[in-house]
């Protein structure tokens, strides 16, 4: 583990954890510090902010084979990434969970809603205005990986992806599931569960037939499988809790809970009971 003055890196097997916070330096320095450690020097983009006073942000950013996730919140500003700045073609798919913000790639500009998430490629410039402080995820996938998944990749580019998208609100849940558990720090599951963060990506932007087929027997089911085990667990005091209570809080029919259950070896009724003696 390696730390310096707002920031913390965290080396686990394949998989780096930076963490950086604005909160660690004085009110006066905080935005120089987002820009240069945040900005320049892991993201490589130009930071400008909307308001200096009472600048605020916090970053957590993993990096692995196959996936790299920045998710946080920050403070009103731009985020440009010019063309000398380009040193990849990497799929980027960023949502704005709590704030609308502006998205703009290709000679575009799109006014984002809140939740709503934007399909940009990293081979060309680009820039996100965010004009309040807010949350957010941005994802990076290789190419090679995405490629084979989705009908028209370069079609999507520029594009958004609403927030009632289900396999998007399946996504962002699957994530900040992934990150309180901390599951991406367990070796053996971390190729597991990029691989259903792959499939939520192609499903969120348009799988072709084959791709999607898999995307929701193994992306798809796993993400509402950990939905449901964390609902189960946070809905235990509740005495009518039921596979049926479940199953209308998640808009499925019962047996598909059930279903889902059995694949991994157990039923419903037995998660639920072991989570009560526990």
């Amino acid at each position: 583990m390696n730390s310096a003055i707002g920031a913390t890196t965290i080396v686990n097997g394949d998989c780096t954890v930076v963490r950086f916070s604005t909160a660690n330096y004085a009110p006066r320095e905080r935005f120089a510090a987002w820009r240069d450690i945040y900005g320049r020097t892991l993201q490589r983009l130009d930071i400008e902010p909307l308001s200096t006073r009472q600048f605020n942000a916090e970053a957590t950013l993993l990096k692995m084979p196959g996936l790299a996730l920045m998710a946080g919140r920050r403070s009103a500003s731009i985020y440009n990434r010019r063309r000398e700045f380009i040193d990849h073609d990497d799929v980027g798919f960023t949502c704005g969970l709590t704030s609308n913000y502006q998205a703009h790639q290709f000679g575009r500009t799109l006014d984002m809603e809140r939740g709503h998430a934007i399909v940009m490629t990293g081979a060309e410039p680009a820039f996100l205005r965010v004009p309040k402080l807010g949350n957010y995820i941005n994802l990076r996938v290789p190419v090679r990986y995405l490629s084979p998944l989705i009908r028209d990749l370069d079609a999507a580019y520029g594009r958004s992806v609403p927030a009632e998208n289900p396999a998007l609100q399946l996504l962002t849940r699957y994530i900040s599931i992934l990150q309180e558990a901390e599951t991406f720090g367990v070796p053996e599951l971390r190729t597991r569960v990029v691989a259903h963060i792959h499939d939520l990506i192609a499903l969120a932007i348009g799988a072709t037939r084959d791709a999607a087929e898999v995307a929701r027997n193994r992306g798809a089911r796993a993400a509402r499988l950990r939905a449901i085990k964390e609902d189960i667990v946070t809905w235990l005091d509740q005495p009518n809790l039921s596979v049926a209570t479940i199953a209308t809080r998640h808009r499925v029919q019962p047996r598909w809970v059930q279903r889902l259950f059995e694949s991994e070896g157990t039923t419903f009724t037995a998660f639920l009971l072991a989570q009560r003696l526990d």
